[in-house]
């Protein structure tokens, strides 16, 4: 048997003359938009205006504030940042969505009071004004109806700020999303250590506690593993034709045994050993040159090694130089095989080791920063040291700055080989150091993390790449590169200056001056020097007149022939200071950056065994996850994820401002979160009984309730009905 419905006669609508556009209030209403909104609503708003402002703010802080500030700092290395972006973002969130609620219940109390709701949608829209609507169905029931079937102008008052809102708070979902994409993974600086190091052996007055060693293990060594980091204060060169000058340069050694702590120092407080390479080189002058292999009368063999014998004195007076009183006597072997060689000869220096000392052999040196300057006394600390460099029968020598000078030397045959007279043409360079190492009370810092540079193998050239190890031992003051850049620090002194008064207390740099007791030389000097330093094996008070042939092929021929006072180098240091004097750098350069290495290689060697202790403050870069700028530093760029959230906030907040405003300004009688008045308001005998009566039915539907409720179909489309107040009632109606 067929189901039959029960109809219901429905009248038309009746139509009531408004003014259009002006709510419709009952007469004598004296209710506010305060209490129309309900006060535990406004309460809740202004809460949920306060968790943006400060969402926003607390944003804004993690994104541009620094490890400057503690709050900032302790955040991020604590791996606080993802937690703290996630909940803060869960409030965001809630309040978005409180906000978006609040402003679609406005929005329609607004669509009501202005006539612009199609009758089938009355329900749908009253009841927005409980509690909002949630997406679909408001886009579906609400803004669909509305831009089809509303009046003009209601795209642009009520549907496109529920488009806003809608869209708004489920951006805001992603808040999380977006905010940790602009996180990246950096070193800031950690918090402040105090601990203690040892730095150095302990001087007790009398000794260190070191094991001799010679120069042999140094200069004739291994390659280095690695070239530590390390801090430096450097100063300008002299720039005088004749002349090559490395500037002022002062190094301190980090006393860490590992490449991953040296790496990570930000911030280091407290004494270091310090060492200062300063080295200039100028043209010498050279007299009574004779160049022999049997004999020093000047006899010459084509089989034996040769010898360049003379004296050696400075054409010029250059900044911080104790010249000596007289020329110097020499006797440096060299290699006759490879005419582009060279050969570093120290030359002899006794005032170095025994200041006091009568037979005061002295070739001059540079006074290091370290002491004053000019001396006070003969007794003064003279650890620096004079080299002279030679290459004979050079052809493809650079000329340079003028510091190279050349000679001619005849060196007759042997008696009964007169045919192997020979002329040599020698090339030479003096060099003066100011070698000198001290521990000193410092500040040592960086913006930055680094990488040691390592010594790689180019297999085209058959040779090391020395590329990153020359930007990192290149004085700072001649590198177009900042210390960050060269992967090393800043050193500045906590004293005025770098002179202190010399002491032989028990801890201090000892020793500084040296006494004679009984004709017994009291001398040791500190293990970098003395590993450094060209002197006879096992006596080491017999600094100089020894010298480093800087050729490939030394060793075979040396140990077959050689009984000179010489080492080969290792491979290390003849192509770095070939790297340097070929490629048009300076001979004082390439000298220092073999001195600092050496110097360096002998402190790491014995670090484990430093019993020197020191108390001092660090600070060193951890890893961390951090929206900031690198190191830890404010941000500059501009952060996608951050500014597109900023850019959904700042909408929302707009919008639901205008919103307020149209709620306040266009509307009389609406009271959000009233249920009870929300279904009463919309409940109207003339409009909506047929609807209501068919609603009832099992098998109803909203197309039917709609058909019911007028007699065609297109009729009730184009019905837009809204509230107003008749004889103090707020009822549903339309406009006349």
């Amino acid at each position: 048997m067929d189901e039959k419905r029960p109809t219901t006669d429905v009248s038309a609508p009746t139509k009531v003359a408004v003014e259009p556009g002006t709510p419709q209030t009952s007469e004598g209403s004296t209710e506010t938009v305060w209490r129309r909104v309900g006060y535990i609503s406004l309460a809740i708003l202004g809460l949920s205006f306060l968790i943006i402002i400060a969402s926003v703010g607390f944003f804004c802080f993690l994104w541009y504030s620094s490890v400057e500030n503690s709050i900032w700092q302790k955040i991020m290395v604590n791996e606080w940042a993802t937690r703290a972006i996630s909940l803060t973002s869960t409030a965001l969130r809630w309040a978005v969505a409180t906000q978006a609620a609040l402003g679609l219940a406005m929005l329609a109390a607004v669509a009501l009071e202005r006539y612009d709701v199609p009758l089938a949608n009355t329900a749908d829209v009253s009841l927005m004004r409980v509690n909002g609507g949630p997406l679909i169905p408001t886009l579906l029931d609400v803004c669909w109806p509305l831009s089809r079937f509303g009046p003009p102008g209601v795209i642009l008052r009520t549907v496109l700020p529920i488009l806003v809102l809608l869209g708004t708070s489920t951006l805001v979902q992603f808040t999380s999303t977006a905010l940790l994409s602009d996180l990246r993974t950096d070193v800031i600086p950690g918090y402040p250590v105090h601990s203690n190091l040892s730095i150095d052996w302990w001087f007790d007055g009398n000794f260190f506690g070191w094991t001799p060693t010679t120069s042999e293990v140094m200069w004739g060594g291994n390659k280095p593993n690695f070239w530590p980091a390390f801090a430096e204060a450097s100063g300008p060169p002299l720039e005088q034709e004749g002349v090559s000058d490395t500037g002022r340069n002062i190094r301190a050694f980090l006393p860490y045994p590992t490449a991953d702590t040296r790496q990570s120092i930000r911030n280091y407080d407290g004494k270091a050993v310090l060492v200062d390479t300063r080295v200039t080189c100028q043209r010498p002058v050279l007299e009574d040159l004779v160049m022999y292999t049997l004999s020093s009368e000047g006899e010459w063999d084509p089989i034996f090694q040769p010898v360049l014998k003379g004296t050696v004195s400075p054409s010029f007076n250059t900044p911080r130089f104790n010249a000596s009183d007289r020329p110097t006597p020499f006797d440096c072997p060299f290699s006759r095989i490879n005419s582009q060689s060279f050969a570093i000869c120290e030359l002899h220096n006794v005032k170095a080791t025994t200041p006091a000392s009568r037979q005061d052999l002295y070739p001059g040196s540079l006074v290091s920063e370290f002491r004053p300057f000019p001396p006070l006394s003969p007794l003064q600390n003279v650890s620096g040291a004079a080299y002279l460099i030679i290459s004979v029968n050079n052809t493809k020598l650079p000329v340079g700055n003028g510091e190279w000078a050349t000679f001619e030397v005849v060196s007759p045959g042997e008696k009964k080989n007169p045919n192997y007279e020979r002329t040599s043409i020698v090339d030479a360079t003096v060099c003066y150091s100011a070698l000198d190492t001290v521990i000193r009370d410092v500040r040592i810092s960086s913006t930055t993390n680094r990488t040691e540079p390592s010594l790689s193998w180019n297999e085209t050239a058959k040779n090391f790449d020395w590329a990153g190890v020359y930007q990192q031992l290149l004085p700072g003051s001649k590198s177009n590169l900042t210390v960050e850049q060269r992967g090393i620090l800043n050193l500045e002194s906590k004293a005025d200056t770098w002179v202190t008064p010399e002491s032989l207390e028990p801890g201090t740099d000892g020793p500084v001056s040296n006494t004679i007791t009984g004709g017994i030389y009291q001398t040791q000097w500190p293990y970098v020097l003395e590993a450094v330093h060209l002197s006879y094996p096992g006596q080491g008070w017999k600094y100089g007149n020894y010298s480093v042939i800087l050729d490939e092929r030394y060793w075979a021929w040396g140990l077959q022939y050689g009984a000179w006072p010489q080492v080969g180098a290792a491979t290390w240091v003849r192509t770095l200071f070939e790297y340097l004097v070929y490629g048009n750098d300076t001979v004082a350069d390439a000298l220092q950056m073999i001195l600092f290495t050496l110097a360096g290689t002998a402190y790491y060697d014995q670090l484990p065994q430093y019993n020197n202790w020191k108390e001092v403050d660090t600070i060193v870069f951890v890893p961390a996850l951090h929206p900031g700028g690198p190191f830890g530093t404010p941000r500059t760029e501009i952060p996608v994820g951050f500014t597109v959230v900023m850019a959904v906030i700042a909408l929302h907040v707009v919008v639901f401002l205008y919103v307020f405003w149209l709620f306040a300004s266009k509307t009389g009688f609406s009271r959000l979160g009233d249920t009870w008045m929300a279904i009463a308001n919309v409940v109207d005998a003339t409009l909506t009984d047929g609807m209501l009566e068919v609603a009832r039915q099992v098998k109803s539907g909203r197309s039917d309730a709609a058909a019911a409720s007028v007699p065609g179909e297109s009729e009730w489309k184009s019905i837009n009905v809204g509230l107003m107040t008749v004889n103090g009632q707020v009822r549903l109606g339309t406009r006349e």
